[in-house]
């Protein structure tokens, strides 16, 4: 089931390039646990973490506020190329699979053009690069209606007055990571893809704009391409949801049995 960061009076579920390192951090602030932080961007993973979970089970503990963050889904994409491949050169590292990447015939600096025509192979040879594109529902289970509040990033200060009703107290949202992709005209965009990147972004997230569907609209930036039930997805750089593994199928009673046994969650933070 999906793994929240209970604090104070909510939940707070974060989805990788969603904003979440900004509200980790405005949680930290308000919990007076920020100042030990040296490297903001990074550190406010370590001390509240982001957790995989079956994309197919129903989220828990739906009475404790729970509330998330949701962007569109090929530009989420393309920020975590810019910021796991361009800003981190998480390719260029340990992390990646050197080997693989030669046997694939691929580039372990691609522009983003390679990057995109070629992402699900990036997937296997690089597990961070693979967290951070895995589709929302690895981070939010099944269902968006079970939750009090979801935001657009666009919108993401709205979270602080979420927030500050939530604790009693006036909070400002701090903008501390910023992926370091910029063309002339600021931030790389998916209308700046050739037609056959863009084509290959929006086949590759088509079913994140089913899951968000009521937030997010593939139309803006053209029509999602026809192709086989197979083809490369976001849902699929873990595990293809709707194959037999692991003694179980993901879309089963089992769903139901473990949204109504509710697991309580240890709040990430107190309020003295």
């Amino acid at each position: 089931m999906p793994t929240g960061l209970r604090f104070f009076n909510a939940t707070y579920y974060p989805v990788p390039k969603s904003g979440s390192s900004s509200v980790k951090y405005l949680l930290m602030q308000v919990a007076g646990q920020h100042q030990a932080l040296e490297n903001p961007d990074d550190d406010v993973h370590h001390r509240l973490p982001t957790s995989l979970v079956d994309p197919f089970r129903p989220m828990h503990n739906a009475d404790a506020r729970p509330f998330t963050i949701v962007r569109d889904p090929v530009e989420r994409l393309l920020s975590a190329y810019f910021d796991r491949v361009v800003k981190a050169r998480l390719l260029t590292g340990d992390e990646a699979d050197a080997d693989m990447a030669r046997q694939l015939g691929l580039s372990l600096e691609p522009d983003l053009e390679t990057f995109i025509l070629n992402v699900e192979d990036y997937c296997q040879i690089c597990s961070d690069v693979r967290f951070h594109v895995a589709s929302p529902r690895y981070f939010l289970g099944s269902n968006l209606f079970l939750f009090d509040k979801v935001f657009k990033l666009e919108k993401v200060d709205q979270v602080a007055a979420y927030i500050s009703d939530i604790v009693g107290q006036t909070v400002s949202m701090p903008h501390i990571h910023v992926s370091s992709g910029q063309t002339k005209s600021g931030q790389a965009k998916p209308s700046d893809l050739s037609p056959a990147a863009l084509a290959k972004a929006l086949r590759f997230c088509r079913y994140d704009y089913a899951f968000l569907v009521d937030f997010y609209d593939a139309g803006r930036w053209g029509a999602i391409p026809s192709g086989a039930r197979r083809d490369p997805s976001t849902l699929s750089v873990y595990r293809d949801p709707a194959k037999y593994q692991g003694a179980s199928y993901p879309r089963t009673p089992r769903n139901l049995r473990n949204f109504l046994h509710k697991r309580p969650l240890d709040p990430a933070f107190k309020l003295d």
